[in-house]
């Protein structure tokens, strides 16, 4: 006890309870008051300690399984009862009687032995074949009928007139000396200069067979035209000039006899531009008197100085010039498969040219190919004896 407080007293014995008065009025409810502040939560009880599990008891052992009992015997399966007689058939016909018993099938009795095969008889002879008998007489053929009349031929319609070949600007022809010709291979052209002019970019001027005398220069300045010559086309050089100057892209010179009626110092074929060919052409000068050294300097081609690229020179023969052809700086292309003879010699000043297949006739050139200082080293010149090789053990003057 707290010393502060009074001691309690004896509590007295309580009277009965009256009766319950009636209940009054429910009075309005009255404003709920503040709900006071939570008092706070007293600590949690320590957890007693888990008592210890008890021990398991033992698993009784389980009861042995009783002895099946013996299957009882099958019981032995009844007779069949009698099939019952077949009853009488409908209809008109009477009723079938009783199907009688089938009696009992007899023993098979004992195979007999085989007799013997008895002899063939022989054959006989086959009787005579009776005469055929006569064919009928054929019946007489029916009259044939009359053939209807022919109807009258139409007339025949007026004929015509007969067409004329016009000009073609891809395909221009020309032969020495023609007059008041349009270009067609039915009136050519008279000059290697009119085919020229007439021909269309890409097309061929055809130079039929016939020697053209040339004292001026002919220009050939349209991409991918072929100036086409046919056998005994002879390029006749009567001045000294340049037969032909061709420049621009994609020219062809192919199929032409060039050659002068003195030596000229000048090239027959001059070049610039890009992608040329001259091919299958005889290009040869008049026989010049002395040693080589001193011969008017007379040539197949000529390069111009820094332009001409992707040149082609290929299966043609060159005679009797100062020389076949003469690179200048910065041409490059292929020089393939010609014969040359009687010449000083392809001439490389610079220029980078692919050499093969080149071969060299009689009388000797006085050398076959000759690099001129500055032509580079290396491919496609070195080595000098591959060069050689590659073209009939060429006689090289290598001044690089």
């Amino acid at each position: 006890m707290f010393g502060s407080e009074n001691a309690v007293g004896i509590t007295g014995a309580t009277g009965a309870t009256g009766a319950t008065g009636n209940t009054g009025i429910t009075g309005a409810a009255g404003t709920t008051g503040a709900t006071g502040a939570t008092g706070a939560t007293g600590a949690t009880g320590a957890t007693g300690v888990t008592g210890t599990t008890g021990v398991t008891g033992t698993t009784g052992a389980t009861g042995s399984t009783g002895i099946t009992g013996a299957t009882g015997a099958t019981g032995n399966t009844g007779e069949t009862g009698a099939t019952g007689d077949t009853g009488p058939s409908g209809g008109p016909e009477g009723p079938t009687g009783a199907t009688g018993t089938t009696g009992a099938t007899g023993a098979t009795g004992e195979t007999g032995v085989t007799g013997a095969t008895g002899d063939v008889g022989t054959t006989g002879a086959t009787g005579p074949t009776g005469p055929t008998g006569a064919t009928g007489a054929t019946g007489a053929t029916g009259a044939t009928g009359a053939t209807g009349a022919i109807g009258v031929t139409g007339a025949t319609g007026f004929t015509g007139a007969t067409g004329t070949f016009e000009p073609n600007p891809f395909n221009v022809y020309v032969l020495q000396g023609a007059v008041g010709g349009n270009g067609t291979q039915a009136s050519p052209f008279g000059t290697i200069q009119q085919g020229v002019t007439a021909v269309s970019p890409t097309g061929t001027v055809h130079v039929l067979g016939a020697t053209y005398p040339i004292t001026s220069n002919i220009t050939i300045n349209k991409a991918g035209v072929t100036l086409q010559g046919y056998p005994n086309t002879i390029i006749l050089l009567q001045a000294a000039v340049i037969p032909f100057t061709i420049i621009g892209s994609g020219v062809t010179v192919d199929g032409f006899t060039m050659t002068s009626d003195n030596p000229y110092a000048v090239e027959f074929i001059q070049l610039g531009g890009t992608n040329h060919t001259v091919k299958n052409n005889t290009i040869f000068g008049p026989p010049q008197a002395g040693p080589s050294t001193g011969w008017i300097v007379n040539r197949g081609i000529v390069t111009q100085i820094g332009n001409m690229t992707g040149l082609i020179v290929r299966n043609n023969i060159f005679y009797s010039l100062r020389q076949p052809a003469y690179f200048n700086p910065n041409t490059t292309g292929e020089i393939i498969s010609n014969v040359v003879y009687n010449t000083r010699g392809f001439v490389n000043d610079q220029a980078v040219m692919v050499f093969s297949g080149n071969s060299w006739g009689s009388p000797q050139n006085a050398v076959d190919i000759a690099l001129l200082v500055g032509t580079i080293t290396g491919p496609p010149f070195d080595p000098i004896t591959a060069l050689s090789a590659n073209n009939s053990t060429a006689t090289i003057q290598d001044s690089r």
